[in-house]
């Protein structure tokens, strides 16, 4: 089986090939705000090395508005084109896929300011619904997290990857498939409000 995975829910702009079993294309690149840029120049560069794609695997939130539309949107024309499923993959949960922890622990994604997306995790496992808040509201002994400088002062740092996208998404193939491209949308937790 043949994926692509498409990162893009905060400032990593990541593409990942999954070819028989093996990621044999890794291309990530921190760059804020410049998705819309590089992730089509990125997956371009890997579809030129490859001549089969069986399904697209892609961040779905909660992350950046505007990456995650920019990944989802991505992952959506080439589904479309070559006739071929998607497979969303929340992006706490990937990064969850790289931490080996016993017991209560948290994981955050920096928002804006000093909000965060968080949920929470036990052995390895779910144990939470995502949620959102001032992180000054959040009560939590150890944290596992990306982009929390200046607003959290112990965590330990794990940063988002197109490699775990598309490990889960392996993983999960026949739970997670999306065939209808109008079901699959991002999963932003929150809604866009813009201040006037």
């Amino acid at each position: 089986m043949n994926i692509l995975a498409i990162e893009s829910a905060s400032t990593v702009c990541g593409v990942a090939f999954l070819k028989d079993n093996n990621i044999v294309h890794l291309d990530e690149v921190i760059s804020p705000r410049m998705h819309g840029k590089n992730l089509p120049q990125k997956v371009n560069n890997i579809m030129k090395k490859e001549n089969r794609l069986d399904a697209i695997a892609v961040s779905s939130g909660p992350g950046s508005y505007t990456g995650l539309r920019i990944g989802i949107n991505l992952a959506k024309g080439i589904a479309a084109v070559k006739d071929i499923p998607i497979i969303p993959v929340p992006t706490l949960l990937s990064l969850n896929k790289n931490i080996i922890q016993e017991g209560r622990y948290c994981i955050m994604l920096h928002s804006h300011k000093s909000y965060v997306y968080f949920q929470n995790f036990l052995n390895g496992e779910i144990n939470g619904e995502i949620k959102y808040d001032i992180i000054e509201n959040i009560t939590y002994e150890k944290v596992f997290g990306y982009n929390l400088d200046g607003i959290c002062e112990n965590y330990t740092k794990i940063v988002p990857s197109a490699k775990s996208v598309v490990k889960l998404a392996k993983e999960n193939f026949y739970n997670w498939i999306i065939t209808d491209l109008s079901k699959l949308s991002p999963n932003y937790i929150t809604n866009f409000n813009l201040n006037k």
